[in-house]
């Protein structure tokens, strides 16, 4: 079961990916507005999708403005990202967000580490080199560089502070931290975009709500489908499954959607990163 929601989570991010790139090649303002809109319908998903009383306590407040801020420069940084770069090598720079993720669960929770799971993430780097660089060689953008390893960072972190908040409260608010963290990014960004893009916003909200409310929805959706996955299964070993589908399915939309092309060493990688998910399911 863990692995199928794995795959779908991959999808999802996916889908997410492309609803937030579709917006900003055929429309240039709406970087903090258009985050904006896409966290309050994340938001949303969170409480419409909440079995139970809906309590927020006091002590899930620092979980959640942690997390929110975490929450607000990664999107942001990878709106800005998928607009001056290569779909698929966003995507692809963002799963080394993993390695946040696998450090924390070995070296904090204890998490078992084997050799085939050594040899499945020794291949995942190899993948992660040889899918290096941008499509048929062209050379790489320093902004678009910049911004996308920012972007990795903040995701990786951001998914250690869930994690602690959900072993901390064993499960009992995810839905509320949830919701408190993507309200409190939803009011910075709105915050922010008055004064950084306030001429815009009938514009932005005009043409961004649609493909704002799929990205936002499919947020929520994602963030669910992590948390149920990391009570079945190690947090290492979810994130580099994630990761490494996310490699293959993310070159084959860039190639089918976006028209992307590739170095034949880059497809060797996609070939190679498959390996290493049958390393890491051993």
């Amino acid at each position: 079961m863990a692995y199928l929601l794995i795959v779908i989570n991959v999808f999802a991010g996916l889908a997410e990916g492309i609803f937030i790139k579709q917006y900003n090649t055929r429309h240039v303002h709406g970087g903090f507005v258009f985050t904006g809109i896409i966290s309050l319908f994340a938001m949303l998903y969170f409480v419409l999708t909440d079995a139970g009383a809906f309590v927020v306590t006091p002590v899930l407040v620092p979980y959640a403005a942690i997390s929110g801020i975490l929450y607000c420069v990664a999107s942001v940084l990878t709106y800005f990202a998928l607009a001056c770069g290569s779909f698929a090598m966003s995507m692809l720079v963002l799963s080394y967000s993993i390695l946040f993720s696998i450090g924390y669960g070995t070296i904090f929770l204890g998490e078992p580490v084997t050799t085939f799971s050594l040899i499945g993430f020794a291949l995942l780097l190899v993948s992660l080199y040889l899918t290096r660089g941008n499509s048929m060689g062209g050379k790489v953008s320093v902004k678009w560089l910049v911004l996308i390893i920012l972007s990795a960072v903040a995701n990786g972190m951001y998914g250690i502070v869930i994690r602690i908040q959900q072993i901390r409260f064993e499960g009992a608010y995810d839905n509320e931290c949830m919701a408190l963290c993507l309200g409190l990014s939803t009011a910075f960004l709105f915050a922010v975009g008055v004064f950084t893009e306030g001429k815009h916003i009938k514009e932005i909200v005009r043409y961004g709500v649609p493909y704002a409310m799929g990205a936002g929805l499919i947020n929520g959706f994602r963030n669910m489908l992590s948390i149920l996955v990391y009570t079945m299964m190690p947090i290492s070993l979810s994130s580099a499954l994630t990761s490494g589908i996310k490699i293959v399915v993310s070159f084959a939309v860039s190639a089918l959607l976006f028209k992307e092309r590739f170095l034949k060493r880059q497809i060797v990688g996609v070939i190679v990163g498959a390996f290493a998910l049958v390393f890491l399911n051993i």
